[in-house]
């Protein structure tokens, strides 16, 4: 793992190279067959588009002004008709056989994209996906669940445009050399002339890309700023309507609304600028065009022109240009997406090279007895200015039930995410059964230790899918023996459909105590060593307590077990209670000989116990200063 002085986040890592480029090589490339085909099929379909406008140039020159002869190249002169009736009725064939051929090579070009693609999206989602949650703790602590999504989903989504960008230039650039090819057989002096145009289209192009590519980076990251105020304010609504917030929580949704209308103006007002001047630029070449095409007819070749040039070949050059000029004059739009879709890769292609990565190798556990020992164990969490845990040392003997107590900010769930791996500590060891768990894979250590958190997060489905979420190949016995120990089966029971009831997002079907004893079931179905409860009764009433903890008290007499708490009741009756003050063991012991130290654990009490008048003046003052900190 990474070291806790650093915090990794969105945007952080400016990563090497064209991120569109090392994208496709990774996930791209395992599907390019399809877009080969597509780039095939689109340059077949090239040539029958064209070829109308250059059979009508040679019809108006030989049947209906009689100046030319009927010469088709590639095609031999015995298989023109020799009539005037034959030689029309070739054309229209050429025609009606030239549109229905275009159309089946650009159905073939649409399909063959479109499954590349949405292939290349798919590999790009999943994979990064796969690569985030395998990230550590400190890079969920520093990003908002907004900002993640916006580049699992939106990002991805730009990616898609950016490959359709490059498909539309490649689209372009054929289209412009069949054209330029047809162009060369009619007249090559001519066409030499309508170089002008792509060249000069290219180089505005070309300006417009260095103009708009940090447009379009500011952009990306005002959509991942926007997701995550909406995120935040629909995640939070309840509380939102509880307090009456609605016109604070409106301001700042408008506030992140204005910054993504700035950043999308700056991208609108530079295409805004470009487009006019590549119409008129075009304009002025199809004038020149023009120009001197009729000069030639009208009065013979001009300047270092020679030969003739017929009515009917510049009528075909009069039509490509059009052909030529339409796709080169959207050129500022293939750029426009294909940098809003590569100021997306950046930030796909970023995540992908943080250093962050949560360990995977390590030893294996084996068999756990259940013995946990800190050892003079140190951690500050990134960003902090004071350590979360200093010199914390705890020697918890197998099968111990051990209660976590102290003021809110004291380290109590930082010492439980230490065993999970979670983080590491700066300095010090964490033992399981004498062995360092920063040298166990972090999948074998978590097999042996159950987690319920004090917010009891369930997945939408089923009752039975969540208890066995981390144990997909249990049966149903033992999904309800779990439950059993648990004190859920007689209210899951009661339910509509049992453990096949659809309990809706996170659980919203259940009450508070009703999710946390799913939890605990869920944490039980590995039958762990060692049990984490972090606050399991924080969010429930007296009632639902006195329930949970009777369920725990079930289950803990054959495991290690840590029950972190706020409620002092929770874990009066642990083996030992630890108590933790601003990073520190100030006390240990059972509830009795901690009472009898009246110290910090004792004045607990006497809060939970409504002895408000029995605490010191020193107590009051130190909770006095830290709600004013």
């Amino acid at each position: 793992m990474s070291s806790p002085d650093t915090a990794p986040s969105v945007g952080d890592v400016d990563p090497a190279g064209n991120p569109v480029r090392r994208l496709f090589r990774r996930h791209g490339r395992p599907h390019a067959g399809y877009l080969v085909v597509a780039v095939v099929a689109n340059v077949l379909s090239r040539i029958p588009q064209m070829l109308p406008a250059f059979v009508l140039g040679v019809a108006i020159d030989a049947v209906f002004l009689n100046s030319g002869d009927y010469a088709l190249p590639l095609v031999p002169g015995a298989w023109i008709p020799g009539t005037e009736t034959g030689q029309l009725s070739l054309t229209f064939g050429l025609l009606a056989a030239a549109y229905p051929l275009m159309a089946l090579f650009d159905v073939v070009s649409t399909w063959a994209f479109g499954v590349f693609v949405q292939r290349f999206q798919h590999a790009v989602r999943t994979d990064t996906y796969d690569l985030v949650q395998r990230l550590e703790m400190g890079f969920f602590d520093e990003n908002e669940t907004g900002e993640i999504m916006s580049v699992l989903n939106e990002d991805v989504q730009q990616l898609g445009a950016a490959v359709g960008a490059v498909r539309q230039l490649i689209d372009t650039v054929v289209l412009a050399v069949v054209v330029y090819g047809y162009l060369l057989v009619l007249n090559w002096q001519l066409a030499t002339l309508m170089l002008l145009l792509p060249v000069g289209l290219t180089a505005i192009s070309f300006w417009f890309n260095r103009a708009v590519r940090p447009r379009h980076e500011r952009l990306r990251e005002v959509v991942g700023e926007i997701n995550s105020q909406l995120n935040n304010s629909i995640g939070g609504i309840s509380v939102i309507k509880a307090y009456g917030t609605e016109d604070r929580e409106a301001e700042r949704v408008q506030s992140a609304s204005e910054e993504f209308h700035d950043a999308r103006w700056d991208v609108v007002t530079a295409q805004a600028r470009v487009t006019p001047t590549m119409e008129t630029y075009t304009a002025v070449s199809t004038a020149v065009l023009v120009l001197v095409g009729g000069y030639w007819i009208l009065a013979g070749a001009p300047l270092l022109f020679s030969g003739p040039l017929t009515a009917g070949a510049l009528f075909t050059f009069y039509s490509y240009v059009g052909e030529f000029e339409r796709p080169l004059r959207f050129l500022p739009n293939v750029v426009n997406a294909y940098q809003n879709g590569r100021a997306a890769a950046q930030r796909i292609a970023g995540v992908r090279d943080l250093d962050a990565g949560e360990a995977t190798e390590g030893d294996a556990l084996g068999t756990v007895a259940g013995r946990v020992t800190y050892e003079d164990v140190t951690f500050t969490y990134p960003g902090a200015e004071e350590p979360s845990l200093d010199g914390v040392s705890l020697d918890v003997a197998a099968g111990d039930s051990v209660g976590i107590v102290g003021p809110t900010g004291a380290g109590k769930t930082t010492l439980v995410k230490l065993l999970f791996r979670f983080y590491d500590p700066e300095s010090g060891t964490v033992r399981v059964d004498d062995t360092d768990v920063s040298d166990v894979a972090p999948a074998d250590l978590r097999e042996h230790v159950g987690y319920v958190s004090q917010d009891p997060f369930l997945f939408s489905g089923t009752v039975g899918e969540n208890i066995r979420y981390g144990r997909a190949d249990v049966d149903e016995d033992d999904v309800g023996r779990a439950a059993r120990l648990a004190g859920a089966h007689e209210f899951v029971a009661e339910l509509p459909e049992g453990y096949d009831t659809t309990i809706g997002e996170r659980g919203v079907k259940l009450s508070g105590g009703q999710r946390q004893r799913v939890c605990l079931a869920r944490a039980l179905l590995n039958d762990p060593a060692v049990l984490v409860l972090d606050e399991a009764t924080s969010h429930v009433d007296n009632e639902m307590e006195a329930l949970i903890q009777r369920s725990i008290a079930s289950v803990v007499a054959d495991r290690t077990t840590f029950v972190v708490a706020h409620r002092l009741s929770t874990v009066r009756d642990a083996d030992r209670i630890v108590v933790l003050d601003d990073g520190e063991i100030v006390g240990r012991g059972t509830h009795e000989d901690l009472l009898t130290a009246d110290g910090l654990y004792a004045n607990l009490w006497r809060v939970q116990a409504g002895e408000i008048e029995a605490l010191p003046d020193e107590f009051l003052d130190r909770v006095e200063e830290r709600v004013d900190d």
